[in-house]
């Protein structure tokens, strides 16, 4: 009896341990490497769709939560916004980015950044949509988002909370 009551033990001790390698590897999976939708996108202006690029790859980067390649990316964003009149406080909020590899300060730059953002794309998407996206509990108040794509994928809590939001407005 003795026997198999460790039996049963170390039975219910492998489960726990195998349910949290299971919820390990979710929480570690990367959301940035997903396979997306495939969209076309087109702008009046090179070094505005050049920008957008790059802002799009932080953006994947901060939903899936991985810093380093975030700042990375945000060299080649302010390379970019360099070249675009008008980019000064994106190009700031950008530099912050670039500045650290603290997740929640370039979460927080970032939505500043999305912000100028919106105001540089005006006007210069010919072909496609770009989707401004918005999750109330983000930053203490909200913070907005563009997208590609329509479906929600959070960069302000990654995999905690990847699909809370909402798409507010559609640029086109």
């Amino acid at each position: 009896m003795k026997n198999f009551r460790k039996g049963v033990a170390i039975l219910c001790l492998f489960g726990v341990a195998i349910g949290y390698a299971q919820h390990k590897i979710e929480l570690n999976h990367d959301h940035s490497k997903m396979e997306m939708k495939v969209v076309e996108l087109e702008f009046n202006d090179k070094n505005i769709a050049n920008a957008y690029e790059h802002y799009e790859h932080i953006k994947n980067d901060l939903v899936g939560s991985n810093p380093g390649d975030a700042q990375k990316g945000a060299v080649m964003l302010n390379e970019a916004l360099e070249k675009v009149e008008g980019s000064g406080a994106a190009l700031s909020a950008s530099q912050k980015i670039a500045a650290t590899d603290n997740l929640e300060r370039q979460r927080k730059a970032f939505s500043d950044m999305s912000n100028e953002m919106e105001t540089l794309l005006k006007g210069t998407v010919t072909s496609g949509k770009i989707y401004k996206d918005f999750c109330p509990m983000a930053l203490n108040g909200g913070a907005y988002w563009l997208s590609s794509i329509e479906d929600i994928r959070n960069p302000y809590y990654g995999a905690r909370m990847l699909s809370c939001g909402k798409v507010e407005k559609v640029i086109q």
